[in-house]
């Protein structure tokens, strides 16, 4: 089974390894080396049922996957929500929206339309709370997280709407400045990218964790089409989750896949590298 890990200076505790579902609602101009379709409401209700058994209980979503709130809300409404909303997490972020239609992604980070968003995630995910609440960023992250927009995540966190707060990053700089103001961060952290991994001595030093996202660089790490693949998927795997998870100021990692059979492949690497037993 998957460890919970306690997020410092809140309630919360998140699964070591997440699920996001950015394939759950978005199939348009996404990086993904291999193309897919949006899974089946079946065969997305297999998956959820699967990532629980496994003791993987932490979901990520946004505005900005297209469909994926609406879904996830549902799925999670039919199976976990009626008297276990404690026993799972949800994680959304507001900033960004994405239109399927348009095949276009709207920014907006306005104190009222960041509320706006938030009360429609609420909504769409059948919830009264998110367990955490991100900004969304487009790479301007230090204007981004102005000192009212911090304000406006901390307000929700007061009111009871979200249990802590956070940025989904793409700087160094705003990292800072989400780990000093807010509860946590998520950042980008992978074999071909450690741009970032500065952040982790800040994170040590204020006492705080952070999400890990891209851990496979969207999935080219583990490509076996990829011609400049040196390693083959399953060491990567045991690599990236070794890398991933070498340090103690990390809480959970997101993983991106809509297999079952994959997930399965996720999980028994995690173990392996992390010295827990084999399923």
């Amino acid at each position: 089974m998957i460890d919970k890990i306690a997020l410092p200076h809140t309630s919360c505790s998140f699964s070591a390894l997440s699920l996001g579902t950015v394939k759950f609602g978005r199939d348009a101009s996404v990086k993904y080396p291999q193309q897919f379709t949006l899974p089946a409401d079946t065969e997305l209700q297999y998956l959820l049922a699967q990532c629980i058994e496994l003791g993987i209980t932490t979901f990520d979503t946004a505005p900005a996957y297209g469909l994926a709130e609406e879904r996830l809300g549902q799925m999670l409404n039919a199976q976990f929500i009626a008297g276990q909303r404690h026993k799972i997490e949800i994680i959304s972020k507001a900033g960004e929206s994405y239109s399927n239609k348009q095949d276009k992604s709207y920014y907006n980070y306005s104190v009222e339309a960041l509320n706006q968003q938030l009360d429609h995630s609420l909504q769409l995910l059948n919830t009264d709370y998110l367990d955490c609440w991100m900004l969304h960023s487009n790479g301007e992250d230090v204007k981004n997280l102005s000192d009212e927009v911090i304000q406006c995540l901390l307000d929700a966190k007061q009111a009871g709407k979200v249990k802590s707060v956070g940025l989904s990053g793409k700087t160094v700089d705003g990292g800072i400045r989400a780990l000093t103001y807010l509860d946590t961060l998520m950042m980008t952290r992978n074999l071909q990218y450690q741009e970032e991994d500065s952040l982790l001595a800040v994170a040590e030093q204020l006492n705080k964790k952070v999400f890990l996202k891209k851990i496979f660089n969207s999935g080219w790490i583990v490509n076996t089409d990829n011609d400049t693949q040196t390693m083959n998927k399953a060491d990567a795997m045991q690599q990236t989750f070794q890398h991933c998870f070498n340090s103690p100021q990390i809480c959970s990692a997101v993983l991106g896949t809509i297999n079952p059979k994959h997930l399965i492949e996720n999980v028994n690497a995690w173990q392996a590298a992390t010295d827990y037993s084999g399923l």
